[in-house]
């Protein structure tokens, strides 16, 4: 009698049919271990319902508690054992091979096919739609490579095309191996036997300091806690204080993930870890089948146990669905343990994996890794890498799998660079290039860098370029421009490299044999020649995943700008407008023309490069050659991009679009944006004035009373009287609505027609309307004439709609409205 049937159960009450005694039967099919708890539960039906017997027919092993439990049953005396039966995978197979259901494993057949029984795996008996089979996995120099198939009622080898095809669509994970082995002709069947695994690639370092791909170790710099708190974790499992085996680095592209795992390889080789600690780490970027995972794991033992590690032992990987658990890997890394000795494997670029459909094979395999790892407990550790900003779609199906595992795993996070770490960075690069930075041009490359690492060795590339072309200062000149760091590398390629790049970054890792079909092979050495592509094993990559970006998208990443000047902007702006565009000015006759002290005019020099409006040689200072003019719109203008990605101001706007606060909220938020700053509270309020300063020029924030509202009017603010103020702009508290909408339309639409004389639109009724559309910052007022802010009505989209999103913005209203919500009937 069936009781319960789903996808993976069945529940049925049976009845002996010579002694009539009652028999509960639960047969599953699932594919994780059985559990104690299922036991348990098995033995609490049997004893509720008095059923004279209960059985567990099982499909899959049974896990370490199950097992322990099926052990202490068997001890009881004979008259409570025998309620329980307990069928494994390996006693229902003995079963139906004694009721001559199957046939025993054709052992000898298969070894004649692959010419020794050195070369068979583990056997599975598989149950399907198309029937019963045995299946081997066949080795290959140690690791599944293939698998054979027999019918399991007669042994006959199955290798009819139709059949091998039908068996490469079941849900196991034995088809992401060579099934079509069993298929070749007489004269091929020397494929089935390599000396050599699939190769792996090792996570590569550069050539020199100025290589894109991950740093030498000796050109390493930081991560210092990181380092320490992963060769602590393998300390405590060298000690056996720790049940963790699965650690995890990541942070965004460019953070030095890769370096870091180099540095990590360099390190467990010095004297005091080289019989301690064995680091393996492989690019996961030259995998193009799952044998890609058994193969790394096997190739990080055979290392390591040439590097002294463990005993030798002749490893062979049996069990792909379980690597740990076959007899020699088993073996070796006990004797690993004896020794007191740990392992680990690390794979770097792990998001390619659930990034790209067609790798799920692949990712599954690693899945199945971890999990046996986490199972075993054995002194080997496995790591991953991958970058959290990549553009996985959340609806693959590896992405919720890998983050469901999260529990399994440690994670180190890396972050942007603290400033200790940039100065060591810098003073490594002076090194190399045998040449002291300025200490103005170390001050640019440190705000300018923000703490990204492929930022501030793309900086220092550029420097180094630079310096090479000329000679003294003059060279030293610093591309501050992201966007173009990366169209200079572009404009060093013909057009088929650049083709050829582009190929490479849309199907990166893309296979070496098409690239070369389509672009030849002259055009990918060159390219490997100038570091714009590199190789892992088979396959191409984009030197950086960040310019890989850049060549798909034409984007560059958003680098915050943290920069807080050491000037108020009224000096900045006094300076910028006695700078020339062609000709270099001494600090000494701009000090003389400002009336500012010459260490100041340095400062506010300073503050000036980093917001991209001026450039240096030495104390002498003019226009950025890049500056689209040099009057003072165009100086504003300037100050207003900068700062659209500042740290601060996207916070702000983040948070807090179109509400009002308060000075003491801006502090709190710029702290978090500057989150490893020290500083008093004395020092964090005269910085939080002076970029709000800075923000309220740029026309991103405004003034309303002792409230500060967050709302961007589409451009900077031009009106000279309000420049030279120290204080910010304010508008008063109240907004009193002393002329209707319909008229302050009106004015602005008589405006656009060339009415732009105030004196006429005051005698025409408007002067309330104009004195609304300045406080709305939609119009300008010089000298009685009236000008549009196009910039702002163009943000907006359109006039009326400008009228519409200002005056909602304005907190008066805002409180109207809540009113009109709670009461609607209310009088004026």
């Amino acid at each position: 009698e069936e009781i319960r049937f789903t996808g993976v159960e069945l529940d049925l009450l049976c009845k002996h049919k010579v002694n009539g005694k009652q028999i509960y039967v639960e047969c599953k099919a699932q594919k994780d271990k059985i559990g104690a708890p299922i036991l348990r539960q098995l033995l609490g039906t049997v004893t509720g319902y008095d059923y004279a017997e209960g059985w567990l027919v099982s499909t899959s092993e049974f896990g370490k508690e199950a097992k322990g439990f099926a052990e202490m049953w068997k001890e009881k005396p004979l008259e409570i054992s025998s309620k329980l039966s307990f069928y494994s995978p390996e006693l229902v197979i003995d079963s139906l091979h004694t009721a001559n259901v199957i046939c025993s494993r054709p052992i000898k057949e298969a070894e004649k096919i692959v010419n020794g029984g050195e070369f068979l795996g583990d056997w599975i008996l598989l149950v399907t739609d198309y029937g019963r089979f045995w299946a081997v996995y066949t080795l290959q120099a140690g690791a599944p490579f293939g698998v054979l198939f027999f019918n399991a009622k007669s042994g006959r080898h199955i290798q009819e095309e139709g059949m091998l095809n039908n068996l490469s669509n079941l849900d196991s994970h034995i088809t992401e191996f060579n099934l079509q082995i069993g298929a070749l002709p007489e004269t091929n069947k020397s494929l089935l036997i390599s000396t050599s695994l699939p190769k792996v690639v090792e996570v590569q370092v550069g050539d020199s300091w100025d290589d894109y791909r991950p740093a030498r170790p000796q050109d390493f710099v930081g991560r210092d806690n990181t380092q320490k708190d992963i060769l602590s974790l393998l300390n405590t499992i060298r000690e056996n204080k720790s049940d963790t085996r699965i650690f995890a680095i990541t942070g965004n592209s460019g953070l030095g993930k890769s370096s870091l795992i180099a540095k990590l390889r360099e390190r467990s080789k010095n004297k005091f870890y080289k019989n301690r600690f064995f680091v393996f780490a492989i690019d996961i970027r030259g995998a193009t089948t799952p044998s890609y995972i058994t193969s790394g794991f096997l190739r990080c033992l055979q290392k390591a146990q040439k590097s002294g590690f463990g005993d030798n032992v002749d490893l062979q990987l049996t069990d792909p669905s379980s690597p740990l658990a076959s007899v020699t890997i088993s073996k070796y890394l006990q004797s690993v343990k004896r020794k007191g000795q740990v392992l680990c494997l690390v794979f770097d670029q792990f998001e390619e994996l659930y990034s790209k459909p067609e790798l799920f094979g692949v990712f599954n395999a690693a899945k199945n890794l971890m999990l046996d790892v986490v199972a075993h407990k054995d002194h080997f550790v496995l790591g991953f890498a991958w970058k959290t900003d990549s553009t996985t779609q959340q609806d693959h199906p590896a992405y919720h799998m890998w983050h469901e595992l999260a529990d399994h795993r440690r994670v180190f996070k890396l972050d942007v660079f603290d400033n200790g770490e940039i100065s060591k960075s810098i003073t490594t690069f002076e090194k190399e290039i045998d040449r002291k930075v300025p200490i103005e041009i170390r001050h640019q490359i440190s705000n300018s860098s923000q703490g990204f690492p492929w930022l501030l060795k793309k900086l220092c590339i550029n420097l180094y370029e630079n310096i090479k072309k000329g000679e003294g200062d003059a060279s030293l000149m610093l591309d501050l421009d992201v966007n173009r760091l990366f169209e200079n590398d572009i404009e060093l390629l013909t057009q088929e490299e650049y083709s050829c790049l582009k190929l490479v970054a849309r199907n990166a890792p893309a296979d070496w044999s098409e690239i070369i079909e389509i672009s030849g092979i002259a055009i990918i050495n060159s390219l490997v020649h100038k570091r714009m592509i590199i190789k892992s094993g088979s396959r191409l990559n984009v030197y950086w995943d960040i310019f890989k970006d850049y060549l798909l998208t034409g984007n560059v990443p958003v680098v915050p700008f943290n920069y807080i000047p050491t000037s108020d902007f009224s000096s900045m702006y006094k300076v910028a407008l006695q700078l020339r565009k062609d000709t270099f000015l001494n600090s000494t006759d701009l000090a003389v023309s400002t009336e500012l002290n010459e260490r100041t005019i340095w400062n506010i020099g300073a503050d000036l490069v980093m917001f991209g409006i001026a450039e240096r040689k030495g104390m002498k200072f003019k226009f950025h050659r890049d500056l689209d003019g040099t009057t003072e719109t165009h100086i504003l203008e300037k100050f207003r991009t900068k700062l659209a990605t500042h740290s601060l101001k996207l916070s702000l706007f983040k948070s807090s679009s179109g509400k009002t606060v308060n000075s003491s909220y801006i502090t709190e938020s710029l702290k978090s944006c500057l989150p490893n700053s020290r500083f008093s509270e004395k020092t964090w309020k005269i910085y939080t004035n002076r970029i709000m300063r800075l923000l309220f020029v740029s026309g991103y924030l405004s003034k309303i009373g002792n409230e500060t509202l967050v709302q961007d009017i589409g451009s900077a603010i031009f009106d000279k009287d309000q420049l030279k103020k120290r204080s910010s702009r304010q508008r008063g508290i109240v907004f009193s609505a002393t002329a209707s909408p319909a008229s302050v339309c009106e004015a602005l639409k008589l405006i656009q027609d060339e009415v732009s004389d105030f004196t006429v639109l005051k005698n025409k009724g408007y002067k309330n309307s104009i004195v609304i559309l300045k406080r709305f910052e939609l119009i300008k007022i010089e000298n009685e004439t009236i000008t549009i802010n196009e910039q702002s009505i163009n943000k907006y989209g359109g006039h009326n709609e400008a009228v519409w999103s200002s005056a909602k913005n304005e907190p008066a209203v805002t409180k109207c409205i809540q009113k009109l919500d709670v009461s609607p009937a209310v009088t004026g």
